[in-house]
């Protein structure tokens, strides 16, 4: 078998950012740098009259995707750890700690952060949205092409929105440009008016964006990627707390993915299971355009020692720990978080995903030398939790390796979502699994080692419902937010689940499911609250935005 591999995109692709940065900061500087006019009138009217800035501007829009705010760090890490399947292993940090713990308020830095980043990425792509319907199709390289850049930049603030809503639920809907305190004055719109605005934005994207064997890499969004997310926030939509009755639209968009032929699973290569070698692809910057199951992902580049200061920290904190710096042959993870024995669990032995989302090994010095020691299966048999080992430094191509940043990427939408999707859309759409989705399911599960599973096993509609969300688990952990799946999944769901981090019972193999109640990893099941559903809206926007008002119980 022979892959395709393109590594050159995410260069380029890195320098159109780089290029439209500097883009926005000559313009929406208020000072004259040295007062040099190095472009000219550079403003909103001079801006995109070529297919090139174009490009550029649609560029700086993707940018925020990888800011600390969001999928460099804090989407997957600060804010969605003490979900019931990630904890974070540190007693310092105090912002890290606070969310973690549930013990935060409306002035912590992680959360405003993010917060700021998602609508500066939301800013962005108004007005690049505003900007370029003002231009011609001449002007934008052809109708075919501002279609495309149009389709995109609508698709990017879709998703932004989507984080918004999946950790704070009700926030302002802003559609336009934001450039001083007068257009920031803005309440929060219902849940179901911004899952309006998101459609409307995805369903215009997935006319307008290619198909995926048009792109030579997952770090832009094609067409079926938006229908993957139709998918995903026509889900979300049904679930709570707004429970539309959007199964059936969700469903529809799934398929439509599965209907294109352009994804599959990936499979084993030279006798690794295809799930570990994607993400060990993934990790290695090697671009898969033959099975193409990694449909999205966020695009970093450089060890941040560069001048592109566009590395993230995907396999860092959340990795498998190495704590030696002066060791050039081995690469430093700080691993400030664990995957918690309650996803531990939910792996049968012989599930290919279970010692790959859990670290199989350690690092260890030994005569002198930092090295890489598996675990026994001695030691396997003893574990109960660990670091996540989805993303593995070792694998990361940039030398040198770095104590703080990584050029691994992280993947939004994955084929093995969709399968999934389609079973649980099915059986509420159907009122009980069929066998589209029991099909659907084993797709994933065989690639995963397991047995199959027939329709004759399941008796209800609940009892496969429970299913399917164990299975996404598995599969999805540490992808997608854990925290809204709970949430769609009803509000005591999302209680009870993470306050089994504190479950005091047994299994029936005679182990404590939680923690003890003085294993600082059972905190936030002790603090969990109703008010921590949401997350408060940040003190910052307050100030500049009083109108917005706080979030229920803040």
């Amino acid at each position: 078998m022979v892959l395709s591999w393109d590594c050159k995109f995410k260069y380029l692709f890195m320098k159109n950012i780089i290029y439209t940065a500097g883009l926005a900061m000559l313009i929406l500087s208020s000072c004259n740098f040295l007062d040099t006019d190095v472009y000219g009138d550079l403003n909103e009217h001079s801006l995109y009259h070529d297919e090139i800035s174009c490009m550029a501007g649609l560029s700086g829009i993707y940018d925020k995707l990888g800011a600390e705010g969001t999928y460099a760090l804090n989407l997957w890490a600060g804010l969605d750890a003490g979900s019931g399947i990630l904890v974070y292993n540190r007693s310092y940090g105090r912002d890290n700690m606070e969310v973690y713990n549930y013990n935060y308020n409306n002035t912590n830095s992680t959360i405003e952060r993010t917060w700021q980043d998602l609508y500066e990425g939301i800013n962005r792509a108004n007005d690049y949205i505003i900007t370029l319907n003002e231009r011609t199709e001449e002007e934008c390289g052809g109708a075919p092409k501002k279609a495309m850049f149009l389709a995109e930049a609508k698709a990017l603030r879709a998703l932004y929105y989507m984080n918004l809503v999946a950790f704070w639920g009700e926030v302002p809907l802003r559609l336009e440009v934001v450039r001083d305190l007068s257009h920031q004055q803005l309440k929060k719109s219902p849940q179901v008016d911004i899952y309006k605005q998101i459609i409307k934005d995805l369903l215009d994207a997935e006319k307008g964006c290619r198909p995926a064997d048009e792109l030579n890499a997952p770090g832009r969004i094609s067409q079926t990627t938006a229908q993957a997310l139709l998918a995903r926030a026509y889900m979300w939509q049904a679930g709570y707390p707004v429970e539309a009755d959007t199964w059936g639209e969700a469903l529809k968009w799934a398929r439509e993915v599965k209907k294109s032929k352009l994804h599959q699973l990936y499979k084993d290569v030279d006798g690794v299971n295809g799930y570990r070698a994607l993400f060990i692809n993934m990790c290695s910057n090697k671009y898969d355009l033959t099975y193409r199951e990694s449909m999205f992902e966020v695009e970093f580049y450089g060890n941040g020692l560069d001048k592109t200061n566009e590395a993230g920290r995907v396999g860092l904190y959340l990795g498998i720990s190495q704590g030696n710096t002066t060791d050039s042959d081995v690469p430093f993870a700080y691993a400030w978080y664990d995957g918690t024995r309650l996803l531990f669990r939910m792996y049968e032995e012989k599930d290919n995903r279970k010692w790959w989302n859990f670290g199989d090994y350690s690092y260890k010095t030994i005569d002198g030398k930092t090295q890489k020691v598996m675990f026994t299966e001695e030691e396997k048999a003893k574990k109960k939790d660990g670091n996540p080992g989805k993303w593995r430094a070792e694998y990361d191509p940039v030398r040198p390796w770095s104590k703080n940043s990584s050029s691994i990427n992280f993947p939004i939408m994955r084929y093995s979502d969709v399968l999934l999707m389609i079973a649980e859309c099915i059986n509420e759409v159907e009122g009980g699994p069929t066998q589209e989705a029991i099909e659907a399911l084993n797709e994933v599960r065989l690639r995963a080692g397991v047995d199959k599973i027939a329709l004759e096993d399941f008796s209800d509609v609940d009892e496969f419902r429970e299913f399917i969300r164990a299975e996404r688990t598995r599969e999805l952990c540490f992808e997608v937010p854990r925290h809204m799946e709970l949430r769609r999944w009803g509000k005591e769901y999302f209680m009870n689940r993470i306050r089994m981090l504190a479950d005091q019972s047994y299994d029936e193999e005679g182990a404590k499911i939680g923690y003890d109640l003085a294993d600082a990893k059972a905190v936030p099941a002790l603090n969990i609250a109703e008010k921590h559903l949401y997350l408060p809206i940040p003190q910052a926007e307050l100030n500049t935005n009083p109108t917005c008002g706080q979030n229920e119980n803040w």
